[in-house]
């Protein structure tokens, strides 16, 4: 995958999880990034879509973010730093 969006889509990261819009040429968070969907489906459908396709995340609707400019990338990942320290402890 490339290390930018090639098209504004609907990406699905499994191990966060995490379901993300990213704009096209947004550089992806760290972690292995899927295109799940096309920027016209409404995101209520893609939680669904993603819900339904992947059992292994329990049948439990995915926390979307959107993501369309690199500071938004550099804010969901200190948001992610902060989530892991505070498993951690």
């Amino acid at each position: 995958m490339p290390e930018y969006a090639d098209e504004t889509a609907y990406y699905l990261n499994g191990k966060l999880p995490r379901l993300a819009l990213i704009a096209k040429g947004i550089k992806f968070p760290p972690g292995r990034w899927i295109r799940v969907a096309g920027v016209v489906v409404l995101p209520g459908l893609v939680q669904e879509l993603v819900a339904d396709l992947f059992p292994a995340l329990g049948g439990h609707l995915v926390p979307l973010v959107t993501l369309l400019t690199d500071f938004d990338v550099q804010e969901f990942e200190r948001e992610l730093e902060g989530f892991s320290l505070g498993l951690a402890r």
